[in-house]
């Protein structure tokens, strides 16, 4: 009966950690679009659903505001020098399109920095880790109309088009009254301790179900 009452209260104990440990929280998605804040550069649209797994935002105008005409954004917390592993799937329904993945501060003090290219109704898988260039708070999708003619306008135009390997020519959207939806799926960003966390948790639950089948063969023996 000890031996019963011990491995039932390592089981409990168990779920609790793994609950506790598995629990996490997703920060909402913010967005931007030029149009509706009067700023007639930027794109039209608006984000029509949202999930802790990514977003889709239709755009009736891309617009020719440069990429940051219509934005989808979540706070991040990213320390320079640390490892972080960020996955995201971009699609666009009807017509070819750049987008900007930033991870900055307010004064543009980049963590990270990538330009997606996706083709008309197809898809663009992201699975990548990084070391932060500086500690920054924000992750930015930049989905705006993008012609890599903003240097000089925008704050971060010179920093955002050394990312794009054939330069600020190579970005180019086609026109400004293009409509689409863009939509990310499949999207997580973490940590590398987080990562070492969920593999932790994943021993965890595989310990609390061997315990488990322990305790039902005891229970059984002692019926």
């Amino acid at each position: 009966m000890k031996s019963l009452k011990k491995i039932a209260a390592v089981v409990a104990t168990l779920a609790l950690t793994v609950g506790m440990t598995a629990n996490c929280f997703a920060a909402s998605w913010q967005s931007y679009f030029g149009v509706n804040e009067a700023w007639f550069e930027g794109a039209e649209g608006k984000l029509s659903s949202q999930s802790a797994t990514g977003w889709t935002a239709d755009m009736k105008t891309i617009g020719w505001g440069g990429c940051w005409g219509a934005q989808v954004k979540q706070p991040v917390k990213v320390k320079k020098g640390e490892e972080y592993t960020i996955k995201y799937t971009l699609s666009s329904s009807k017509c070819d399109k750049w987008v900007f993945v930033k991870i900055a501060d307010k004064k543009e003090n980049f963590a990270y920095g990538k330009w997606v290219k996706i083709k008309k109704g197809k898809s663009v898988s992201v699975n990548e880790t990084f070391k932060a260039t500086a500690d920054s708070d924000t992750l930015t999708f930049g989905i705006g109309g993008e012609f890599g003619d903003r240097k000089g306008i925008d704050k971060d135009a010179t920093k955002r088009y050394s990312y794009a390997s054939g330069g600020a020519a190579s970005l180019n959207d086609g026109d400004p009254t293009y409509s689409t939806t863009v939509k990310c799926t499949g999207f997580s960003f973490e940590a590398k301790s987080a990562q070492e966390q969920i593999a932790q948790t994943q021993t965890q639950i595989q310990i609390q179900q061997v315990l488990q089948e322990q305790l039902t063969i005891i229970q059984q023996a002692q019926q």
